[in-house]
């Protein structure tokens, strides 16, 4: 569907809804429901290391328009447009601005019904493209600070009973009609409330890629199988809270290298406290520490890089984003951070962290050192609907990280809730 149908479709389901409320029947407001967000946010980047180069300045706007209708007593529809742009995004050879309407950002970015009691078994289902976060995002997540942000083909079913629960779901990642072949993410996760405050949450998750491999000792071979496992367990107590995780990877991957599959062999592991020192002011400090696995061979038939999946890394290595993509844990890496953070008044709130990364897979005669990074972080509630979010970074890199000069970057970010 081009962009244009998707913008008159949002249209007419927009008044048509805003019709039906306006009728005043009960019914009719209670089965109906419309609300949206519209986020801008404008970023100076500097993160290239070198100070000789003018860095640009750029705004990003991401808008949308949620409708949501509930069919029956257990069954609901969710629809979710979404814009996403930079501005002055359209065709700049044209360059006819907003009389470009070519432009293809309108997509539908979640699509699903829901089942709260399948057949009276307390079973609920998800079904249809949807926004899925795995407990704290650390493997899976929608990426909320993106401007297009991250959802799933999938199906998923949840079972809650007392002080546990289970989730189960099924994603296909890159598929056609055309052919058996694809991409697919599996995965099953716990939850079980330990104590009042304590909370373990084991998972297992399946992605596999099962385009056979061409030519080669693994001919028609799948390009990748690979399983993850782990947990996560976390609580809080007196002002104090806490967070441990760990991960391991094991399966078989296509190396680049070699032509042929390697064997997996990955781990993550992290640790996380917190303690709130003054609560009226929320003075809050903390200390994390995280572990991920490199690999300094990479032709040894062993992959043992651990590869962080659909995470939301964004939250967890540094807000500058050096460690998001997927040659990001080739080394290796490990984090050492501290936090800080309080009330500067009854709507705003800072925060600071402070990282060290290094490499602990370094080959000999490379430093392991790869930085340090500083975000200093602004959040503002101008009110219900609009809030205010600012940030300035800097990261100071290593010898073998980046170039000469130090990177930085800043934002100012706007988001209207509706």
């Amino acid at each position: 569907m081009n962009r244009l149908n998707l913008t008159v479709l949002a249209f007419f389901l927009l008044a048509g809804s805003l019709v039906l409320v306006e009728k005043g029947n009960a019914q009719t407001t209670d089965r109906f429901s419309i609300s949206g967000q519209l986020r801008q946010r404008t970023e100076y980047s500097a993160k290239d290391f070198n100070a000789d180069v003018s860095n640009p300045f750029y705004s990003l706007l991401r808008t949308r328009l949620n409708v949501g209708v509930n069919a029956s007593e257990d069954v609901k529809a969710f629809v979710q447009f979404q814009d996403s742009r930079t501005w002055g995004g359209e065709n700049a050879a044209i360059g006819r601005g907003t009389l470009d309407g070519s432009a293809p950002q309108i997509d539908v970015h979640q699509a699903y019904f829901e089942v709260s009691d399948v057949f009276n078994s307390h079973v609920r289902a998800k079904i249809g493209r949807q926004e899925i976060n795995v407990g704290n995002e650390r493997l899976v997540g929608a990426v909320g600070w993106h401007n297009v942000g991250r959802t799933f083909d999938a199906a998923r079913f949840g079972y809650t009973v007392e002080n546990i629960s289970f989730d189960v779901f099924a994603a296909r990642l890159i598929g056609n009609t055309s052919n058996t072949f694809g991409d697919n993410l599996f995965g099953v996760v716990g939850g079980f409330q330990l104590a009042e405050n304590q909370r373990l949450e084991p998972l297992i998750l399946l992605d596999n890629s099962t385009n056979p491999i061409v030519n080669g000792p693994d001919d028609g071979k799948n390009t990748l199988q690979r399983l993850t496992l782990g947990a996560a367990f976390n609580g809080h107590s007196s002002g104090f809270e806490y967070e441990l995780e760990a991960y391991y990877q094991a399966g078989d991957q296509l190396e680049a290298a070699t032509g042929k599959r390697g064997s997996i062999e990955a781990h993550l592991a992290s640790a996380r406290v917190g303690y709130l020192l003054n609560s009226e002011k929320g003075l809050k400090v903390g200390a994390l520490f995280t572990v991920v696995s490199g690999d300094d061979q990479a032709t040894d038939g062993k992959i043992k890089n651990f590869d962080t999946l659909f995470a939301t890394n964004h939250k967890f290595y540094g807000f500058m984003d050096y460690f998001v993509g997927a040659g990001s844990f080739a080394r290796g890496l490990q984090d050492v951070a501290a936090t800080l953070s309080m009330k500067g008044s009854d709507k705003a709130t800072l925060a600071v962290g402070i990282h060290h990364f290094t490499a602990p897979q370094a080959p000999a005669g490379i430093s392991n050192t790869l930085g340090q990074e500083i975000d200093f972080t602004v959040n503002y509630a101008y009110n219900k609907a609009l809030g205010l979010t600012g940030g300035i970074s800097a990261f100071l890199p290593g010898d073998d990280f980046g170039g000469k000069d130090n990177g930085f970057w800043a934002y100012l970010a706007t988001t209207v809730t509706f």
